[in-house]
């Protein structure tokens, strides 16, 4: 972690005093502070970015890219487990995903409206005209799928989501002092503590992503 100077006129004095200042960071939390990483010396950034408690908070990309993510099992397997003839079936299959955040070690940390405006403009913008992706949106896919299942067989549908990677750090500034300084680095400056995963949209809205189906003997 790293304090940028609170003293503006004063920073070649006071970049040593920091220096030599300058705790570890704790790896346990207390209640008086939720921020994963952080220990009671240092404010809460992410709370105070949640609920408008900073002067202005700051998302700063500093690595990203796309990739396909992990499968998961879309709706409710299709049984004939006791049948003794093939069974027929037209189903639609329908999936939602939504950006996670996380923050050093934790996953899936709830963000407001306001604070994930401020992450989507701290990164880089869409490479591509056909493909574009938001921040704290819920982003859709379904397939209808015909066909038979064997008797003393299931199927199921999986879905894997192309999703944007953006690692980062927020800048936190303060109006008044805050446990002894304006401006906060979280977890670090140029650091990539702060993680943001966001499913990729085509141009009509649909999420991009592979199905993937397979059938197994009951």
């Amino acid at each position: 972690m790293k304090l940028l100077k609170s003293n503006r006129g004063r920073f070649g004095a006071l970049a040593l005093a920091l220096a030599l200042a300058l705790i570890p960071l704790s790896t346990g939390t207390a209640s008086a502070n939720t921020t994963p990483g952080w220990g009671d010396d240092k404010p809460d950034v992410i709370w105070d970015c949640n609920n408008g408690k900073a002067d202005s908070c700051q998302y700063h990309e500093t690595n990203a890219w796309t990739s396909l993510g992990k499968r998961r099992q879309v709706g409710n397997p299709v049984n004939n487990c006791a049948g003794s003839t093939p069974l027929g079936f037209d189903l639609t299959f329908r999936t939602d995903r939504s950006t996670e955040y996380s923050f050093q070690q934790e996953t899936k940390v709830e963000v407001s409206a306001g604070f994930s405006d401020v992450l989507t403009g701290g990164m880089s913008a869409s490479s591509t005209q056909t493909e574009t992706w938001k921040a704290g949106t819920v982003t859709s896919a379904g397939t209808t799928l015909k066909g038979t299942i064997p008797a003393h067989e299931a199927g199921g549908y999986w879905f894997a989501p192309y999703e944007r990677h953006s690692q980062g750090w927020v800048e936190v500034h303060y109006g008044k002092r805050k446990n002894g300084h304006y401006f906060w680095y979280y977890p670090g400056q140029g650091s990539t503590g702060v993680q943001i995963n966001t499913p990729v949209k085509l141009s009509d809205g649909s999420m991009k992503g592979q199905w993937y189906w397979a059938t197994w003997k009951c």
